[in-house]
């Protein structure tokens, strides 16, 4: 009876420190899932790009699906109005859940009242970065003369700064996950301007412009 209870008790044990280290085992994971440009209800859907850095795919919700509905990783208009798209990522046995990331979706329709407006927007074909944390100055004008704004499909290579004069792409480095190659890195990043209208402008379409960024800086 003795000898049957120590082996129970043994085998209580290794289960117990199996179930520990197994949850010892699992790792934090992140999303990147950067800013949505203002869309025209009339282009009726957009693909959502979201990623884990666990490598697990990443899911979205809408919070007014008579807004947009979700399907898959694309968002389909439903009716003009602005709704907030979540990106979910539950994890696994390796991986703990990830903190969710919401961003807003502005969709406007076209009034045929209002005047049409067009974004000129350029950017350098490439920039190279001899040192961390440099600025793209960014030059987009609406015909219309009114504020343009920026974002990012993704905030792993920069964020979008604004002095209240000026907005500028602010560089990190050359790229997380960049392509390496004689000592330099490369990735390409891309910038969309956009402008949402008011009472006189119909919004205007929005214009992409990317940028290769080269250089000897890359941080992990």
């Amino acid at each position: 009876m003795i000898i049957m209870k120590q082996i129970f008790w043994i085998f209580t044990g290794i289960i117990i420190f199996a179930s520990c280290g197994k949850g010892e085992q699992k790792q934090n994971q992140r999303i990147d899932f950067g800013e949505i440009a203002p869309q025209l209800l009339m282009d009726s859907s957009m693909q959502l790009q979201a990623t884990a850095s666990s490598g697990l795919p990443v899911s979205f919700v809408t919070s007014n699906s008579n807004i947009a509905a979700i399907i898959g990783n694309t968002v389909k208009f439903i009716s003009a109005g602005k709704v907030y798209i979540t990106a979910q990522q539950r994890g696994n046995e390796q991986y703990y859940e990830a903190s969710e990331i919401s961003r807003e979706l502005i969709i406007s329709d076209r009034d045929p009242n209002k005047k049409t407006q067009k974004i000129t927007f350029d950017l350098p074909a490439e920039w190279i970065l001899s040192r961390d944390n440099q600025m793209v100055e960014l030059n987009a004008v609406a015909s219309s003369g009114l504020p343009v704004r920026y974002s990012l499909s993704s905030n792993v290579y920069g964020r979008i700064l604004n002095d209240g004069i000026q907005s500028y792409l602010y560089l990190y480095h050359a790229g997380e996950g960049g392509t390496s190659g004689a000592s330099t890195y490369k990735t390409s990043i891309t910038v969309t301007a956009s402008q949402s209208g008011n009472d006189e402008y119909n919004p205007a379409d929005n214009v992409e412009c990317s940028i290769r960024v080269t250089g000897d800086v890359f941080h992990n």
